[in-house]
C-alpha cells in the first residue's frame, strides 16, 4: 500500500467515522482516479450497483402506487353500483306506493 493510498483511506475513514455517508460518496467520487486500477473498478462496480438498486426500488414504489391506484378504481366502480342499486330500489319503491 503505497503513501498515496494510506492518506487517502484515512481520509476517507474520516467521513466513515463521522458516519457521514453521502461526505463519503462524494469523496471517493472526487478522488476515484487517485486509487489503484483494482480499487476503481470496485468502487465503480459498487456506484453502478447502487444507482441499479435505487432504480429497482423507484420502479416498486411505482409498481405499488399505480396498484393502490386501481384498487381505489375498483372500490369507486363498486361503490358507484351499489349507489345506483340503492338509486334503482328507491325509484321503485317510490313508484309502487303511488
Amino acid at each position: 500500500m503505497n503513501n498515496t493510498f494510506s492518506e487517502l483511506y484515512n481520509e476517507f475513514l474520516t467521513f466513515v467515522e463521522k458516519n457521514d455517508e453521502e461526505g463519503a460518496r462524494i469523496f471517493l467520487i472526487n478522488n476515484l482516479q487517485k486509487f489503484p486500477k483494482e480499487m476503481q473498478d470496485k468502487l465503480t462496480f459498487a456506484f453502478f450497483e447502487e444507482a441499479l438498486m435505487d432504480e429497482t426500488k423507484g420502479v416498486k414504489d411505482i409498481a405499488e402506487i399505480q396498484k393502490q391506484g386501481l384498487d381505489a378504481i375498483s372500490q369507486i366502480d363498486k361503490a358507484k353500483k351499489i349507489l345506483a342499486e340503492k338509486i334503482k330500489i328507491e325509484d321503485l319503491r317510490s313508484s309502487l306506493t303511488k
